[in-house]
């Protein structure tokens, strides 16, 4: 979603507000044909040193520049201009969201902070990929989501979702 006036482009833009382990959080598109934007993700690569796909979502903004479709959890409230990539929970990139349409999905990556992967029960905020993957249904009109391919260790997580396969 670019928010123009007047010829004047916006950064990152709240899609919701949503609640999350009893936290108020933010749910947002970035707008990766903003430098500042693609900036902020670069500081979450470099912040969750390169894992949970963090480094294969800021090269997809690079690569793909105002065409990628990335999306955040964040605990930032405001001033979306300047995404603070301390606060970010999650990302997921998606092919183009219609409303009625399935939503491919791309890649989903949490902070390792709170990644089940990496904390397992140690986690305080818990479900970041499920509230992403809700707001994209919520997106689409509850249309449903899909995957072309899966990592073996994200399957059982994505049949859970009822993501389709």
């Amino acid at each position: 979603m670019q928010i123009q006036t007047n010829n004047v482009q916006f950064e990152a833009g709240l899609i919701r507000r949503v609640n999350i382990g009893g936290r108020k959080a933010s749910f947002i598109k970035f707008n990766t044909g903003s430098k500042r934007d693609v900036k902020a993700l670069e500081g979450i690569e470099t912040l969750w040193g390169g894992k949970n796909l963090s480094g294969g979502i800021a090269e997809e903004a690079r690569i793909l520049g105002k065409d990628a479709e990335i999306y955040g959890l964040t605990l930032q409230d405001k001033d979306f201009r300047n995404v603070d990539s301390s606060k970010v929970l999650g990302l997921v990139t998606t092919g183009d969201i219609v409303k009625g349409q399935e939503t491919e999905l791309f890649k989903i990556g949490t902070n390792p902070k709170y990644a089940y992967e990496q904390k397992r029960s140690r986690r305080s905020i818990k479900h970041i990929a499920l509230t992403m993957l809700d707001n994209i249904k919520k997106m689409n009109g509850n249309s449903g989501l899909f995957v072309n391919s899966a990592e073996p260790q994200e399957v059982k997580f994505l049949e859970k979702s009822g993501v389709r396969f």
